[in-house]
């Protein structure tokens, strides 16, 4: 079932009509697209009321939707909650979203993979309808004065690799013994006995614990581990590294057919289906109690219908943590808690998109980790962490003929140019260019290979090491709290901010709101 937006029209009598024109294009992220226009809407108030306000229609908000809806299908002699997703954005999906070039290049916003053994991945999504295709597991890495990309091989889930897992110029051969107590570790522990482990930073981990060299972190650790969690080996959580290891380790990593919108999509389609309301380009201005009722008002702004209120028996605030801090510091009695409590920083990542007629330069499906070296990785004249080709891995990523690259930059070489993305996309292709010196010349073109898109997503993930409420919880905090703070009976917050800073995390924290939800509306015998 294709997302539409969904405009209500709210029967109820009030001195003043207003009328609005509701016309929202959506793109499913499969490559097609939908006009779905409802014009001349006439709403009757300008309040609404709802069982269950969501505040942000990312994947936190719709898992936590979802949940709500699923959680009252199993309370049969109780009438199901009304749920209202309100979106601020075009699009559902909040950080996991995609464009469809009017050409048919599918860019995600920020390179990003789908770790298929995600637990709440696995619970919540139909990994068939996403059509998925695979990535090699391992990954190539390009050394310093090297013209020839090395193989890092994973011969526990290739077993042919073996050869040349033991050759690889990557790593010494302590380094690969050392690697076997880490799979070890990774493989005979859960998830949560590896979350009860000692914590320090992940280069001290790595350095102590396992004693690799600096040359084996330089040119595989440090790219790889950077390029997912956004900051420098000693801001992240040995935690965080042995979860995502052992998450590489047992499962593959992939790409949907739609891209990622796709997956977002996916679930905002479930939770239409289970009878939640979806409304898009509609941001929630404030949170106010209601002493009288116990209910909450929520002044809303929306693109189609201008400012309205909504009245809710409970709010799930399912923003980043910026703008879950600006509604709830402002909320009756939380101004000062919420105000004063520490800071959690947030991570931010560039890519730069290029096409270019096929083929392409590496014909496997892998990713490319930058291992020349620290001096030659995120800065202003060697900006690349690392490289893809997305198209070689799911084909839907470029039409016919054409190919599609992907180079992540993280914030320290960003910052480094600044505002000036023409010398960003210079000291790539400059840089790039060596990688693949067969290619060179079209990597300098940029008739022919073209700049596709270029963004730069801040807050793109909370850090998860370093202070109390880093994002390093498996199972989620308390979605009652706010950094510590009790929020008022009814409201909750989730978020990856609230868990881990993973996609798993955003949907985990999700599902603790919507199963808080649906206890707090039973319990209150609110339904």
């Amino acid at each position: 079932m294709i997302l539409q937006l969904l405009c209500t029209q709210i029967e109820a009598f009030t001195s003043n009509n207003i009328k609005s024109t509701c016309a929202q294009r959506y793109n499913n992220g499969g490559g097609e697209s939908k006009d779905y226009t409802r014009k001349s809407i006439i709403l009757y108030a300008q309040t609404k009321s709802v069982d269950v306000c969501i505040i942000g229609g990312g994947i936190s908000g719709l898992a936590a939707a979802i949940t709500t809806a699923e959680k009252a299908k199993q309370q049969p002699q109780q009438q199901s909650p009304s749920i209202l997703i309100l979106e601020s954005d075009s699009e559902v999906g909040g950080r996991v979203r995609s464009d469809l070039t009017d050409d048919g290049y599918i860019l995600d916003r920020g390179f990003a993979v789908f770790i298929e053994q995600y637990p709440k991945s696995l619970q919540l999504l139909d990994y068939d309808a996403l059509e998925l295709k695979q990535f090699l597991p391992g990954a190539k890495v390009k050394l310093s004065g090297k013209d020839k990309l090395a193989s890092v091989s994973d011969p526990l889930r290739r077993r042919r690799d073996v050869f040349k897992a033991i050759t690889s110029p990557v790593g010494t051969p302590m380094d690969k013994m050392s690697l076997l107590p880490l799979f070890y570790t990774v493989m005979t522990k859960s998830i949560e006995e590896l979350f009860e482990m000692d914590e320090t930073d992940t280069l001290s981990c790595l350095t102590d614990k396992y004693n690799f060299s600096e040359g084996f972190i330089s040119q595989f650790f440090a790219p790889f581990l950077e390029g997912i969690y956004l900051a420098p080996l000693d801001q992240q959580s040995s935690r965080m590294f042995y979860f995502v290891m052992k998450m590489f380790t047992i499962g593959v990593t992939s790409l949907p057919k739609g891209g990622m919108q796709a997956v977002a999509n996916q679930l905002g389609d479930k939770a239409i289906n289970l009878g939640a309301d979806i409304q898009l380009k509609s941001k929630a201005l404030s949170i106010k109690q209601q002493a009288s009722d116990e209910t909450f008002m929520l002044e809303v702004e929306s693109k189609y219908e201008g400012k309205y209120t909504i009245q809710a028996k409970s709010i799930v605030v399912a923003t980043d943590i910026s703008v879950a801090q600006s509604l709830l510091q402002d909320m009756n009695g939380l101004e000062q808690q919420i105000e004063t409590t520490e800071k959690l920083d947030q991570r931010s990542v560039g890519c730069i998109y290029y096409s270019f007629q096929s083929p392409a330069p590496l014909s496997d499906p892998i990713l490319v980790l930058n291992g020349e070296g620290a001096d030659r990785r995120n800065t202003k004249e060697y900006p690349v962490n690392n490289v893809c080709f997305p198209s070689v891995v799911q084909r839907s990523y470029a039409p016919d003929g054409y190919e599609l690259c992907s180079v992540s930059i993280l914030e320290n070489a960003l910052s480094e140019h600044g505002e000036d993305r023409d010398s960003l996309d210079t000291s790539v292709r400059k840089q790039f260019s060596t990688w693949f010196p067969d290619h060179a010349e079209d990597i300098m073109d940029n008739m022919k290979w073209v700049k596709k898109g270029v963004y730069e997503i801040n807050n793109a993930q909370p850090a998860h090491y370093g202070t109390e409420e880093s994002a390093n919880i498996h199972g989620g905090r308390d979605c009652s709290k706010f950094r510590g703070v009790d929020l008022p009976k009814g409201v909750f917050v989730c978020g990856d901010h609230m868990a881990t800073s993973t996609f798993n995390g955003a949907l985990e924290s999700g599902v603790n709101a919507g199963e808080s939800v649906s206890r707090y509306l039973y319990l209150n015998d609110y339904i």
